[in-house]
């Protein structure tokens, strides 16, 4: 059993509130945006997250009196703000929803995302009984330093905790410059660095693995299919992610696979590799070999997870999603997202590395996937790419 915090004293006017409902939605996916964190479709919140804990998502609100006030921009002689317009335009990008998302009434959730008394968010996901992941941490830059974040980040392990005597690992993914503080919170263990591999979809499906790719699209690739496939068998999937992950949250799991699959209209694509002579003794539907997903964020698209047994079918997972990705595109440009995909590999898997590093794409972010109590145990040799770093 994990040691639950103590209470930490808030700071004047502070109060750590649960979000109700679907209250997190907005809030969360407008705060990622803010400090440029490309977060995937907000649906993704409220179809998967939600579901798996729906009391997993906190905000830290103080009393008006405490607001501090936004520093007023520059003005120039002629009254204009020295802001180019092009600036403006790029913020204004950033926090906008995808425009084939959610319509959903905003009035009580656009307030809270937009509210100046809320000043910090974080989210605690419960993974059943054994597991937890604490993620999307960020305090407004103008209360840092305070001691409001930390009294967020506590409340946040008390739900995952809290009377939770089997609860036995907690986990987080680290910028380097916050690893000292984590470990000072219980974070005391690592199992890997997350690299961010960026690469540029026509590229890939054009260029680099043009023959692949043109394989693909005939579908002359024995054993690559959708996940929507009725040959997949998605209960296979979750033990897939505990082997190479240690994660153990079967339902989570499907509903992200159910999340993906069968979405083109929202460029959303589930890809999946069955062997071609081994077969599941009970259903006897063939035995997946390797899955992958891809989903639009607002600066590109995000990928993960990417599992597969082999260096060659995570490849043709891969290029397979960049196929029906830029299929999407061609069909629908609306989306108006860059033909950019991002995903997060683990570093001790050097066949991963070693697979991005042969098509250029470049590590542009690392983290570190830490642990407070056990280290789930893992094989990572099958993990090409994580599910997400904000998730796990």
């Amino acid at each position: 059993m994990l040691a639950t915090p103590s209470p930490s004293l808030s700071p004047p006017g502070l109060v750590v509130r649960q979000c109700k409902g679907t209250e997190a939605v907005d809030l969360f996916y407008n705060w990622a945006a803010r400090v440029g964190w490309n977060p995937g479709q907000k649906a993704g919140i409220r179809d998967v997250l939600l579901k798996t804990d729906p009391g997993a998502y906190f905000y830290g609100q103080i009393d008006p009196s405490c607001v501090i006030p936004d520093e007023e921009p520059e003005t120039s002689a002629s009254g204009n703000s020295n802001k180019s317009s092009a600036t403006e335009k790029q913020s204004q990008e950033q926090t906008q929803e995808p425009k084939q998302e959610l319509e959903e009434s905003k009035v009580k959730v656009v307030a809270l995302s937009e509210d100046p008394t809320v000043i910090s968010v974080i989210s605690a996901i419960r993974y059943g009984d054994e597991q937890a992941w604490i993620g999307c941490y960020i305090t407004d830059p103008k209360y840092r330093g305070r001691g409001y974040g930390i009294v967020t980040f506590n409340r946040a392990l008390q739900h995952v905790l809290y009377n939770s005597p089997h609860r036995k690992s907690v986990g987080l993914n680290a910028v380097f410059s916050q690893v000292d503080n984590y470990r000072k919170t219980g974070f005391t263990k690592s199992s890997w660095v997350n690299e961010r591999r960026r690469g540029c979809v026509r590229e890939l499906v054009e260029v680099k693995e043009r023959e692949l790719a043109e394989r693909i699209g005939a579908e002359e690739e024995e054993g690559l299919v959708m996940l929507s496939d009725p040959r997949v068998d998605w209960e296979q999937l979750p033990a897939m992610e505990e082997k190479y992950t240690g994660f153990k949250r079967a339902e989570c799991v499907k509903d992200w696979v159910r999340f993906h699959a069968n979405h083109p209209e929202h460029h959303r694509v589930g890809v999946a590799f069955l062997s071609p002579d081994k077969f599941d003794p009970l259903t006897g539907k063939p035995l997946v070999l390797g899955y992958a997903c891809v989903r639009p964020g607002l600066t590109s698209y995000r990928a993960g997870p990417l599992y597969a047994t082999t260096s060659s079918i995570a490849k043709r997972l891969l290029v397979k999603l960049a196929v029906h990705v830029l299929d999407a595109h061609n069909r629908n440009p609306s989306m108006d997202v860059p033909l950019i995909i991002d995903i997060d590999i683990p570093d001790q898997n050097r066949d991963s590395v070693e697979m991005f590093d042969g098509i250029g794409w470049k590590n542009t972010m690392s983290t570190l996937r830490m642990w407070r109590g056990d280290v789930p145990p893992y094989d990572v040799s099958g993990c090409f790419g994580i599910s997400t770093l904000e998730n796990g």
